[in-house]
Parts: structure tokens; C-alpha cells; sequence
């Protein structure tokens, strides 16, 4: 296997064919380091949201036979199971909001990465300050209610969550420059110095929000406000009018894309504002909660179970149509939570349009309906969980409900459908950076020699484990993206002595995948020792190829990796058994070793080398001169082949001191009868220099990149052959 990518200066890479992009506005909106530091907060909670929606879901089921069969099975306290879960899920889901946007938005600051804080006190701070904003001022009361800890204070939690970190953290930086951490002995405890280092700023942070807290009690603005809804709703609900019908719709919708419980402010208003009018001798208009829970809200706020729908047909594969078939129970009882804050729908610049638009249109065509006389009001209190074309005919009596409820849905699918598109392509590019980030880090960790990409918790971590994922598949599998490609070697006059097998991949969505990454993941995902057997078996199959169709003097050079000499005890073996297999003579095979990368000299690595030269291979040493230990390899490990370095071999043309190490290593490799190969040939300036200095074989660009089989076949009949030379 090799770890290398050709080069050539003069040739442009082609960039891969991807869907049209989104508005730069948007894109950069959603990728914002603080909108997906709170959306990824959200998505932590995904399976508390999923397992309270489907717990809340069947204590709502709407069938009474379901109701009474239960009842009669586990008798009376039959639910007392499913809400003791619920209530530890759903009603401190606030509380568990603070904990994960808080560890989300922390772990994007700058203090946090570099390890300044640690990432607990944050947490801690948020949660403190969550409930300092708001107990009550009596001393006998709970620490927190019920409804302020539940889901109706989201958006609290959410932007108490924000402010407390960005304040410590800011509050940290200042206090830390004025005064220093002192490195205080504390028997050596650091995590003991910190803790007493960050006390004045987690003060001030939580002293900020409990003064908050007295002054919105002591002023009323909390009552104001909500006696602002109060008299908002009421004009609302006076009215019987399409606008009226829309504003309730908008109203509620936009405060659920801000993480407000719109549901709940709908309802409390709705209630105050029937009593407010109740007093005054008001009417209330006809349209009320029913009339939006049947032909809205079908499957929550922002009528989402179209949105499930078409994230379940055409949702990216592996994210979307997972959360998809987690909330799509749930949302045939119209509770949508996994996807409001697991997709999540707050704040995300991509639903912001249809999560409005959808909700608007399908009250207007309700109300239109309505209005002339197609489909009657609904007349009838029917739960609010019940599923969609069944609520409309228990809530009207009409068939032409159903008729109704199907246009609505289809209307916010058709709705939905382009925004989820958009979202899957900013999705792909979002994950092809990723890539390209995890392609510079291994090129890193592999430069230090340090491990690991997979075990990581970010998204570089889940592209890693993504490729590792498609590596195994593509190895298991008869025809896969997966191949090799053989590059000429050949004589000055450009006659192919032979070839090296390279390994190619381009990736569906990633488009090439370059070998350092291919073998990096490999090994990390444990594969090393299949991938270098797969290699071996797909080179000496295409060499197959060619030896049978009379090119019987060509050699074939395969690489080696450390991980598959280290692990692969029966590698020798294999080989021969492998050459045998494809009826190749041992002769034409050669083996290498890339010597940019330490090899462990064991004894197992020494008997795998002896198995393959005795069995009549060869064994070289790739990119000979660059590192490591190159003439203790010459030496140690049997090798009668040495590929010069590409770095050696484009700085020819450098200066003399370059010519001066090249041909020493030639003269060296001629007197202890060692073939030399010019690796990494893109011009004809360093063809000839080196060909003066002593080489006789070359490999690079200058003759060719790395060629399919059928390629390479017609390159052979094009250039013609030669010997190599014993």
C-alpha cells in the first residue's frame, strides 16, 4: 500500500461535481460558531426528547380500546410507570437544555480549548444561573417550579445558557489579567487552584442573573408582559377573519423557532383572553384551538409531519432519516419536540421559511374552505393527540375534513421539500470540509507519529468513523470504488521496465480520498491487515492481466505497510501462496517498504522479509533518503531495490549539493549491487540530470500518472517494453 500522492506542479486538480449551492447569507448564518454551538446543544437531548415524545405519545393515544385494554391489563395505576419517566425527561427538559448548550457554546470558546477553564465550570455556572434567574424570592418555595424547569422555559434556558458563558469567560479574561493565577502548590492539585482561581468570576456571573431576577419581580414586568398576550390574543380571537387566523399562526410558530413553547403561550393566552372576553360580554370567534389543532398543527407547531415525511424520502441518509424514524410515532400524535430541537428546527436559518410559510398556508386554505362553505367547523372536542384525517372527521363529522387535511399536508410537504434539499447540500459541504480538516490532521498525526481521528467526539471524529465504515465495505465487496492503478516505470528512452500498484479511491460524496487517509483510518479502525491483503490480491490480479496477454518481463512493485508488517504474521505466506494463485513468477514481484514511516525491526518483520526473498521476490525501500534510517534498511532488511526519494529527485536541479547527495547514494547503491529508481520524474530537466548522475530507471510524471488496468495495458502497446536489466 502506499501512503503517497504523485505530484505534479504542472497539472490542475479537477474539482468535484457537487449540487448548487446555498446563499452565502445563509450558510454562513447556520454555520456561525454560536448558532451551531445551540443547535448542537439541542441535538444532545435528542434521545431524552424521543423517548418523553413516545412515552408522552402513548399515554395519549386517542383510541379508547387501547385506553380500556390497558386498564384492564395493568389495572388503575397503569400509568404511573410510563409519567414517572416522563416527568424525570420532560419536566426539567429546560434544566437539561442549559446543561447541553452550555457544554456546547463552552466548548467553542477559546479559554475552554486551550484548557484555561475547564469545561464543568461553565456548565456549573449556566445551571446556577438558570436558577438563580428564576427562584422566587419566598425562602420556603422549591428551588425552581415545575414550569419554569419544563419545556415552556426553552428559550430562557437557552439564552441564559449563552449569556452566562460568553459573561464568564469574559469575566475570567479580565479578571485573570488583573490578577494572575499563581501557581499555588495546594499539593500539587491544578484542579484545586483552578477551582479557587474562577470563584470571583462564577460569582459575579451568578449575582448578574439574581439580580435580574428581583428586578423583574419587583417591577411586574413579568405580569405586564404576559397581560400584554393577554389583551393580544383576546382582540385575536374577536376577530373572524383570515388575518386574524394567520397572526395566531405566525405568533405561535415564531416563538417555537426561538425555542418559546408556543403551544403553551398559545394556550394560556387563549384561556385568559376567553375570560376577558366572557367578562365583557364578548364573543369569541369560531376559530379556535380545535380549527388549529386539526388543520395546522398536524404533528406539532409548524405542521412537521410533512417535514417528517420528507425527511424520511428524501432527508440525507445516515442523520435526517435516523431522527425521521425516531420522531415520526410522535409526530402522528402531533408532538414534534425530537425534531423542534433535534434537528433542530430553533434557529435554523434552513427551516426558518417553511416552518412559517407552512403553518400560514394551511390556515388559509382552512379558513378559505371554511369560509364558503366546503368543509364545516369543527364542532366537536376531540384530544389533541389525535392523528391527522382521523381528527378531522371526529372533529367535524365530514368527510370533506379529510379531503381537506390531505391538501394541507401535501401543501407543507411541497413546501418543505426544497429547504430540506438545501439543507442536505450544505450537510454534504459542511461534511466535505470535515474531510478536508481530517485529512490535514492525519497528514499531522502521522508526520509525529501520533494517534487517533476516530475516538474524537467532534465531526471530524464522525467523518472518520464514516470513511472507516466504507473502507471495510469496500473491501468486502466484488466491485467497489475502490481500486489500484498501476504507474509506469521506464528507461530514460520511456520503454516500461515495470510498474507500481498505487491505491485509488473516489469517494461518492468526499470525490478522491487520498491514500494517507485511506491507510490512516485502516489502521485505526483495525483494518490494516485486510486492506494490505486486499492490496496484494487486486495488484497481482491486474498483473495477471498483462502476463497473460504476453508482457511476461514486466515487474510489479506493491507497498507494504508498517501496521500490516507489524500485525500480519502470515504475510510471507500469503504472498507465496497469492503468487501461486495467479501462476506469477516470484521474480516479477516486488515488495516495499516506505521508509518515510519507522518500521519496528522485530523478528516476525525479519522472518516476513526472509519468506519473501526466499521465495524469489524482491524487497525495496521507498522513498530512500528523505528520513528515518535509510542505510540501516539498506542493510537490516534484505532489500535489492531503493526508490530515490521524490525530494531528492526534483531538487536536482537545485544546486550542486543536491547532485553531490544524489550521486553518492548512486554510487553506493551500484558497488553493493542495489537497483536505484528515480522516483517523482515530472521534467525532462531532472530525467537528464539524474540519467548523467548515474540512475537507469525512472518513475513519475513526466512518463505517467498511475493508469486503470485497461489504461495501462494501452500505455504498454503505445511505449513498448523493456527487460529490466539483473
Amino acid at each position: 500500500m502506499n501512503a503517497k500522492v504523485e505530484s505534479n506542479s504542472k497539472d490542475a486538480s479537477k474539482k468535484n461535481r457537487v449540487l448548487p449551492h446555498l446563499p452565502n447569507s445563509l450558510a454562513t448564518l447556520s454555520d456561525a460558531p454560536l448558532i451551531m454551538g445551540i443547535r448542537e446543544g439541542f441535538m444532545y437531548m435528542v434521545p431524552l426528547l424521543i423517548v418523553g415524545s413516545i412515552i408522552v405519545a402513548i399515554l395519549n393515544i386517542p383510541i379508547p380500546a387501547f385506553q380500556n385494554t390497558m386498564l384492564s391489563v395493568f389495572g388503575d395505576g397503569w400509568k404511573t410507570l410510563p409519567l414517572i419517566i416522563h416527568n424525570a425527561v420532560m419536566q426539567v427538559i429546560s434544566l437539561s437544555a442549559v446543561i447541553c448548550i452550555s457544554f456546547s457554546i463552552s466548548s467553542r470558546e477559546r479559554l475552554v480549548k486551550s484548557g484555561v477553564i475547564r469545561q464543568v465550570y461553565p456548565v456549573l455556572t449556566a445551571f446556577v444561573s438558570y436558577i438563580a434567574y428564576f427562584k422566587p424570592n419566598e425562602i420556603a418555595d422549591a428551588a425552581i417550579s415545575a414550569k419554569d424547569a419544563g419545556a415552556s422555559s426553552m428559550f430562557s434556558a437557552m439564552l441564559i445558557s449563552i449569556i452566562s458563558v460568553k459573561l464568564l469567560t469574559f469575566l475570567y479574561a479580565k479578571y485573570d489579567a488583573l490578577i494572575p493565577e499563581r501557581s499555588y502548590n495546594y499539593k500539587g492539585n491544578s484542579a484545586l487552584r483552578g477551582s479557587f482561581h474562577i470563584i470571583p468570576p462564577i460569582f459575579l456571573v451568578v449575582l448578574f442573573f439574581a439580580l435580574v431576577n428581583m428586578l423583574i419581580h419587583n417591577t411586574g414586568l413579568s405580569e405586564n408582559l404576559s397581560h400584554g398576550f393577554t389583551l393580544a390574543f383576546r382582540d385575536l380571537f374577536l376577530s373572524e377573519n383570515v388575518g386574524s387566523v394567520i397572526l395566531i399562526a405566525f405568533a405561535t410558530n415564531i416563538l417555537w423557532f426561538f425555542g418559546i413553547h408556543g403551544g403553551n403561550v398559545f394556550m394560556e393566552a387563549l384561556g385568559n383572553a376567553q375570560q376577558s372576553a366572557v367578562a365583557q360580554g364578548l364573543e369569541i370567534s369560531q376559530y379556535s384551538k380545535e380549527f388549529f389543532d386539526v388543520f395546522v398543527y398536524f404533528g406539532g407547531a409548524g405542521s412537521t409531519l410533512a417535514l417528517c415525511a420528507v425527511l424520511l424520502l428524501f432527508g440525507e441518509k445516515n442523520s435526517d432519516k435516523k431522527l425521521a424514524k425516531g420522531a415520526i410515532f410522535p409526530s402522528l400524535f402531533n408532538i414534534n419536540e425530537p425534531l423542534i430541537f433535534g434537528l433542530p428546527i430553533v434557529l435554523n436559518p434552513y427551516y426558518f421559511i417553511p416552518f412559517l410559510l407552512a403553518p400560514l398556508v394551511a390556515s388559509t386554505i382552512s379558513f378559505i374552505a371554511m369560509e364558503t362553505g366546503m368543509v364545516p367547523l369543527p364542532s366537536e372536542d376531540i384530544p389533541w393527540t389525535t392523528p391527522i384525517f382521523v381528527s378531522g372527521y371526529l372533529a367535524t363529522g365530514a368527510v370533506s375534513a379529510i379531503i381537506l387535511q390531505f391538501v394541507c399536508f401535501l401543501t407543507a410537504f411541497l413546501i418543505y421539500m426544497p429547504f430540506v434539499s438545501m439543507s442536505r447540500v450544505n450537510a454534504e459541504e459542511k461534511y466535505k470540509d470535515d474531510y478536508k480538516d481530517l485529512t490535514k490532521e492525519i497528514s499531522y498525526l502521522q508526520s509525529t507519529q501520533l494517534p487517533r481521528m476516530m475516538n474524537r467526539a467532534d465531526d471530524v471524529g464522525s467523518v472518520a468513523r464514516y470513511i472507516g465504515r466504507e473502507i471495510q465495505k469496500e473491501i468486502e465487496a466484488e466491485t467497489g470504488d475502490l481500486h489500484m492503478e498501476f504507474q509506469p516505470k521506464s528507461t530514460k528512452e520511456g520503454k516500461v521496465i515495470g510498474a507500481e500498484s498505487l491505491i485509488r479511491w473516489t469517494h461518492p460524496v468526499f470525490g478522491f480520498i487520498s491514500p494517507p487517509v485511506i491507510l490512516g483510518l485502516a489502521d485505526e479502525a483495525g483494518l490494516g491487515t485486510a486492506l494490505g491483503r486486499w492490496v496484494i490480491r487486486d495488484s497481482l490480479k491486474g498483473m495477471k492481466v498483462w502476463y497473460d496477454q504476453g508482457f511476461t518481463d514486466l515487474r510489479l512493485s506493491i507497498n507494504l505497510s508498517p501496521s500490516q508488517l507489524k500485525e500480519d504474521a502470515d504475510l510471507g505466506d500469503f504472498i507465496a501462496d497469492t503468487l501461486t494463485e495467479f501462476d506469477i513468477p516470484p521474480v516479477l514481484a516486488e515488495f516495499e517498504l516506505t521508509e518515510n514511516a519507522t518500521i519496528e525491526q522485530t523478528e516476525q518483520l525479519l522472518n516476513t522479509l526472509k519468506v519473501i526473498k526466499n521465495n524469489g521476490a524482491s524487497v525495496s525501500i521507498d522513498d530512500f533518503g528523505m528520513g528515518h534510517s535509510s542505510l540501516q534498511y539498506l542493510f537490516d532488511f534484505f532489500a535489492n531495490v531503493v526508490k530515490l526519494d521524490i525530494s531528492l529527485t526534483q531538487g536536482v536541479t537545485e544546486g550542486e549539493d543536491r547532485k553531490t547527495v544524489v550521486r553518492a547514494i548512486l554510487d553506493l547503491c551500484k558497488k553493493l549491487g542495489v537497483k536505484v529508481i528515480a522516483e517523482g520524474v515530472e521534467t525532462k530537466e531532472q530525467l537528464d540530470i539524474i540519467s548523467e548522475l548515474g540512475a537507469d530507471y525512472f518513475q513519475g510524471w513526466y512518463f505517467s500518472k498511475a493508469l486503470p488496468l485497461d489504461k495501462f495495458l494501452e500505455y504498454l502497446a503505445e511505449r513498448g517494453t523493456e527487460a529490466e536489466q539483473s
